[in-house]
């Protein structure tokens, strides 16, 4: 394949194209079920099923509860089929059992409120003087969507061990740790969580030392969205000593590959590796929301409209539209674009390991159980690299320097907490949660911050949440 880079109709910078081989042989007649018609990943998994092959007698089924996506999502996938002349075959369903019902694979990607709940948590925050960057992994707008989804989704799970045993579970449901987590620890089918942040900085190394992707080889664990690289090695070679001054001379960005162009710099990165002698996954708004330095009143202002906004007087947020080109594929007269162009989220990779046992190794969000990360619980979902061979996963295990297991060791504290408030209605794990949050500059903020925020999503939390 050509090392240029290259840009789809999606508008997305895919930078140098994914390289893969074709898998030899079929996973056989196996049932594929989306809980949750995302814009942004469903038709990108099909595309790369389709790009390595071995999914030929395979059955999609898609299921949501919102008719709307289910529609766009669904008639994206049948016009992809057809025009690939491909033998997959696609159902749609608003019966979650009927989904899950004999499924083989069960992909995740769902939200609870919507846009709507995340504004309205935001809005909370900006009245107890808190700014909110991404607001999905790390804060209180975080763990109100764990309070909100967490729920939802273990309910998921305990249909699949009634209706489909024997099948995996990939996440892509932020936030990711707690998410996946909690569908690991209360149910028996084993839950992966997949995220390219840490996985894509294969290629960002590759890219500042001038080399192929598979001449680089990391010793790497965290947490989602915070994952550190402790030893690089190019060709063999150990890098990591040589890893700031590299990048500093390097003009490489950190890629997003979704449906929009959005490139990194490295710079906050490069901060945190100078002190801390290992390089985060995620830069930017990402990487300043697991720490207290950043979204202070002397810093802010380098994030710009990265920092989420008020909006007075604003209307009830309603649906998220899809990026046009979604409704352009699947309804235009061209026809789908960009079937050539393979992903870097790999869970076909997955699939094909899960269903064959042939090995995949790659950055995975998996409980701590073979202490892939040393010191931490068995119980924390950690991000690391690790193999994958039917139900089993291994890996080497590494330990974090004493500054980054510090950090692990409180966020991994925080999602633990975050997860037993959302299953047990507990206020004081909640509180205990925002007490070791970076987001809180004062103690006596947190009390109110975690009823007002209760209050602004009721309409999506357990009854049970509230006295009355």
């Amino acid at each position: 394949m050509a090392d240029q880079p290259i840009v789809g109709k999606s508008g997305g910078y895919w930078g140098p194209p994914e390289e893969y081989t074709k898998n030899e042989g079929s996973v056989g007649k196996r049932k594929i079920t989306f809980i949750g018609a995302s814009y942004l990943f469903v038709h990108k998994v099909l595309r790369d099923m389709l790009l390595v092959g071995g999914f030929q007698e395979t059955h999609l089924c898609l299921h949501d509860i919102d008719e709307v996506p289910l529609k766009l999502v669904g008639d994206l996938l049948q016009r992809i089929i057809t025009q690939t002349k491909s033998t997959i075959t696609l159902s749609r369903t608003l019966s979650r059992e009927e989904a899950l019902k004999g499924a083989d694979v069960v992909i995740l990607s769902i939200t609870t409120g919507g846009q709507e709940a995340d504004f309205r948590s935001f809005e909370v925050c900006a009245k107890h003087g808190i700014p909110v960057g991404v607001g999905d992994t790390l804060g209180p707008t975080a763990l109100s969507r764990i309070l909100r989804v967490v729920p939802v989704v273990v309910q998921i799970a305990r249909d699949m061990d009634r209706l489909c045993p024997k099948a995996v579970m990939l996440n892509f449901t932020n936030p990711m740790s707690v998410v996946t987590g909690a569908i690991a620890r209360t149910s028996s089918v084993p839950a992966w969580g997949l995220c390219h942040s840490a996985d894509s900085l294969f290629q960002y190394f590759a890219d500042v030392f001038g080399v192929k992707k598979p001449d680089v080889r990391m010793e790497v664990g965290g947490v989602n969205h915070q994952a550190f690289v402790t030893r690089l090695w190019v060709k063999g070679e150990e890098k990591t000593a040589q890893i700031l001054e590299a990048a500093r001379k390097s003009s490489a960005t950190f890629k997003d590959p979704l449906l929009t162009v959005h490139e990194e710099d490295t710079s906050l990165q490069q901060d945190v590796f100078r002190i801390l002698k290992a390089w985060p996954s995620c830069g930017d708004t990402h990487l300043a929301e697991f720490y207290r330095f950043f979204f202070t009143p002397r810093r802010i202002g380098r994030f710009g409209d990265h920092v989420k906004q008020l909006r007075p007087g604003r209307e009830p947020f309603g649906r998220r539209e899809p990026n046009p080109i979604l409704k352009e594929w699947a309804y235009g007269p061209e026809g789908v674009g960009d079937l050539h162009l393979l992903t870097s989220e790999h869970s076909h990779e997955l699939m094909w390991a899960y269903l064959t046992g042939q090995p995949f190794a790659r950055v995975l969000n998996v409980l701590n159980t073979d202490e892939f990360i040393r010191g931490l619980p068995k119980t924390a979902c950690v991000e690391a690299l690790v193999t994958v061979a039917g139900r089993k996963v291994t890996g080497a295990p590494i330990a974090l320097p004493p500054a980054v297991h510090a950090l692990v060791t409180t966020w991994t504290t925080i999602h633990e907490l975050s997860f037993q408030a959302a299953m047990n209605r507990d206020r004081d794990a909640a509180r205990q949660a925002l007490f070791l949050d970076p987001h809180i500059g004062d103690m006596y903020d947190i009390e109110p911050l975690l009823e007002d925020m209760l209050a602004a999503t009721r309409k999506w939390l357990p009854k049970d949440w509230f006295k009355d």
